[in-house]
Order: C-alpha cells, then sequence, then structure tokens
C-alpha cells in the first residue's frame, strides 16, 4: 500500500557523493548518516528519508554501482518531490529512476496529488467508514509496530499525526474534500516546508515523542521540547491565520521553563488532546507486551562483563524501575526457575499462550535498602526476566498492578496486528 520510488545509477567513489550528499544536507537542514556501504539524507519523519548504498564496478577503476529509495507514505507528496529534487542534484550518473507516481518524469505535483496520494489516502478512509461503529479495538493506520503501542480506544484510529475518531475522519472528507484532510494527515502535504509543515512536524512529534516531561529530566526531553516550541513558532511567523494547539504550546513553554511568545492565533480543535505518551503504552519485547507508563524513560543498561538488560523509569527516582532480559531455551519449552522460591508473596498465573510467577523481596544496593519484584514469564521456548526495584513499599502495589497486565502473544496474533490495517 505504500508509495515510493527506487533507483539505481553511477558515481565515480563514495567520498565525492558522500560530500555532495553533506553539502545538499546542510543547505536544505536535512539530516545525513552515514556508513561503510552507504548512507540516508533524513529529511522529515515518518520514513522521509531517501537510502543510498554503493558497491564497487566490476572493473577496480571503473565507477561504483549506487541503488536505493524511498517510500513517501505517510510522509506525503512534498516529501516525495524533496526526494526527486535532491536526486536531481546528486553526482550519480546514468541514473535510472522508478518513480511510480511518474513524478519524476512530468514534474507536476498537483497532479502527483491527486492521482496517487489522496487515492492512497481514500482508501485508508474507506477502512475506517467500513469499521466505524462496530466498536473495533486496537486500528492503527501508519503506525510502526516495532515502538509501543498506545492505550486502545475503541472505535478510534492511532496514527502518528494524533488519535481520530473513525467517524472524524470520515466526516473531514465528506465536508471538506480529500484536500482537507491531507493537510492534515500527510505530514508534508505542500510543495515546500511551508507553515503546515512545520505545524504538523510539531503535531507528530507531540502524540508520538513526547513525553511532557519537565526539560530539566533529560537531555532528550529537552531537546523533543525545544523543537515542538521552535516548530510551532517558527510555523505561526510563516502564516499567522493556521489553527495551532494552543494549549499544548502552553504546556510545553511551562515544562520548558520557557516565555510563550507564540501570538494571539486560531486553535486547532481536536477530540483528543496531543501526547499518547501522557496515558499507558505497551512495550513488545518479543512474545512479551510490557505495559507501562508512558512517560516513563527507556535505556539499554549494558553489563560489566558484556550483554545488558532493558530498562525503563520514571527518570526522577521516585518509582519503581524496571528490567527485562529474554531467554530461550536450546530445545523444548521454557520452564520457571528455582530462583523464585525464597521470594516474599509468590504468585502463579496462566496467560494465553504461556504463564508468569512472581514475588518479592527486600535488598541492597549501593549500601540502601530497596525492595525488588521479581517476576518469570514463560511462553513457548522463552523465558522473559523481569525486576522492578523501588524504594518504597507502598510501590509494591504499581508493581502488582504491572504485572497484571502482562501478555504474550504467538507469531500468529502479531502477524494478525501487522495485517489488519491492510485489509
Amino acid at each position: 500500500m505504500s508509495i515510493g520510488l527506487q533507483f539505481t545509477g553511477r558515481i565515480e567513489h563514495p567520498q565525492a557523493l558522500l560530500e555532495a550528499a553533506r553539502v545538499l544536507a546542510e543547505e536544505r537542514n536535512y539530516h545525513l548518516s552515514a556508513g561503510e556501504g552507504g548512507l540516508k539524507v533524513i529529511m522529515c519523519p515518518l520514513g522521509g528519508e531517501l537510502s543510498i548504498l554503493w558497491r564497487p564496478g566490476e572493473e577496480p577503476e571503473g565507477p561504483w554501482l549506487v541503488r536505493g529509495g524511498c517510500t513517501s507514505t505517510p510522509a506525503g507528496a512534498g516529501f516525495h518531490r524533496a526526494a526527486v529534487e535532491l536526486l536531481d542534484s546528486l553526482p550519480i550518473r546514468a541514473l535510472t529512476v522508478e518513480d511510480e507516481t511518474g513524478f519524476f518524469r512530468h514534474r507536476d505535483f498537483q497532479r502527483m496529488k491527486e492521482e496517487h496520494f489522496y487515492p492512497w489516502l481514500r482508501t485508508l478512509v474507506d477502512v475506517c467508514r467500513q469499521e466505524a461503529g462496530k466498536g473495533v479495538s486496537g486500528m492503527q493506520l501508519c503506525w510502526d509496530l516495532e515502538q509501543y503501542a498506545p492505550e486502545d480506544i475503541p472505535d478510534t484510529v492511532v496514527t502518528p499525526m494524533g488519535r481520530f475518531r473513525l467517524t472524524e475522519l470520515v466526516h473531514m472528507v465528506d465536508e471538506g474534500g480529500i484536500e482537507a484532510l491531507a493537510g492534515r494527515f500527510f505530514l508534508w502535504n505542500g510543495r515546500t516546508q511551508d507553515a503546515k509543515f512545520f505545524r504538523n512536524r510539531a503535531i507528530n512529534a507531540l502524540w508520538e515523542t513526547c513525553c511532557f516531561a519537565p526539560s530539566s529530566r533529560s537531555l532528550d526531553d529537552a531537546a523533543i521540547n525545544g523543537s515542538i516550541l521552535d516548530d510551532l513558532e517558527r510555523a505561526a511567523k510563516l502564516d499567522p491565520r493556521l489553527p495551532l494547539p494552543q494549549a499544548s504550546y502552553r504546556e510545553l513553554c511551562a515544562l520548558a521553563e520557557r516565555e510563550p511568545t507564540l501570538p494571539e492565533g486560531p486553535d486547532l480543535c481536536e477530540a483528543f488532546s496531543p501526547g499518547y505518551r501522557k496515558g499507558p503504552v505497551t512495550h513488545a519485547l518479543g512474545a512479551l507486551r510490557l505495559t507501562l507508563p508512558g512517560a516513563y524513560l527507556y535505556g539499554w543498561e549494558a553489563w560489566e562483563n558484556g550483554g545488558g538488560t532493558h530498562l525503563w523509569g520514571d527518570g526522577a527516582g521516585d518509582g519503581p524501575v524496571w528490567r527485562v532480559n529474554a531467554y530461550r531455551t536450546r530445545q523444548g519449552d521454557a520452564h520457571f526457575t528455582n530462583n523464585l522460591n525464597a521470594l516474599h508473596g509468590v504468585e502463579s498465573r496462566k496467560l494465553r499462550g504461556g504463564a508468569l510467577r512472581w514475588g518479592w523481596k527486600e535488598i541492597q544496593e549501593a549500601g540502601e535498602g530497596l525492595y525488588q519484584g521479581v517476576c518469570e514469564v514463560i511462553t513457548g521456548p522463552f523465558l522473559f526476566l523481569l525486576t522492578a526495584t523501588y524504594s518504597n513499599s507502598n510501590d509494591l502495589g504499581k508493581v502488582a498492578q504491572v504485572i497484571a497486565d502482562i501478555r504474550v502473544v504467538n507469531g500468529a496474533a502479531h502477524r494478525e496486528t501487522v495485517q489488519a490495517p491492510k485489509k
């Protein structure tokens, strides 16, 4: 269902291509990442990147061969146009482009939108129209299944640009036409990085990335909060009439300890306030599904002897710190270990597709008396070990609630989740 392009060509040497890409990225405010075998020019969120791979040709002194491409949905037609124009400017010879929209050949931007991007969006709206009013749960459109899953609200759909009621998307098209929805659903629907581009980039970050935490909590929070505020203020300067999420702007200003400078203007009124991470979100680690507060920070804790563990915490040291590791048996199904036998309040529970067992204990860490919940989850050949370390004994209830919400899924269930938005 995606829209994109692929290309092949020749270059004199990767270093020359890399230098040209670096200059263009700096001129156009893109981000460049490179490795030994290729590079990526990241132009916007939602997969808005052009990838290029290279390899030597058949003759040692001859040109190098390159290939690459991009996926332009759900980023939008503006990104597709920018990717084509970037290809125009790179030193690639014998360039052959397979562009399903035809834009590389005819360069008619409006035609590309009307013949390809708008029909693509109408297909998604038709899915919503068919499911509206049925109490459908867990519906996601263009959502990256490798990241967390937001809280489920029946009869709504999760998208990178926010949560919508199914009837809301249908009504938007029926009342205002597909162009009205495209300007809100696609991050980059215009020819250039205009006011809607910066507004929509901020909206995507508000919904998908922002924890709505103080900028003082972490460098990531400071960077995300600051970039959202910058984008909204820039959008207001480019188009003072453009509706903006005024309440979220003021909330972030307070969290960033920044004086509001956004002028009075129209408010972007929607059914749901931005911020998936204001509520609980579910993380997928293989077959395990772990639901934690969305504002928790994630990190990888490396061990001195090699390896490491997934780690989540509130960043302030007030709540439980969760660590998760996964193990797989060499043959047969996994079984519980004997490590939980000495814990307090050991409980067992069957899961659909597995089982879990957990309890708690008192521990000493850096001379401090702490508590730790320990949980083992088995499903097929996999054993997951979860620990929750906390200083306040009253937090045991929070730990118990998280463990009560643990689920496991098998391969078939995962495939159904992936395919659901495409039916």
